[in-house]
């Protein structure tokens, strides 16, 4: 556990310092969108297709991805965001 927050910390200062959205900030924002998308008992298909429409609204909104990570509660509640949930 400890391992994986060194990690994460590593790649949210590299790509901090970067200001881009690199693979590896996409890989991440995406991996933990559908992480918590499966954990509200949604499939992996619907999970993916979301996530990845999120990931395009928050690339949109804040090219720095740094930034997009500060503002993530604001962008949580934006109607572009909120169109990314799948239909039931």
């Amino acid at each position: 556990m400890k391992k994986l927050l060194v990690l994460i910390a590593s790649i949210m200062v590299f790509t901090a310092c970067e200001n881009t959205w690199d693979g590896e900030a996409r890989d991440m924002f995406v991996q933990g969108c559908i992480n918590s998308a499966k954990k509200k008992n949604m499939s992996e298909a619907y999970a993916q297709a979301m996530c990845d429409c999120r990931l395009e609204v928050m690339m949109d909104m804040y090219p720095n991805f740094s930034k997009a990570m500060e503002n993530l509660d604001k962008v949580m509640n934006d109607t572009s965001f909120l169109k990314c949930e799948p239909a039931h």
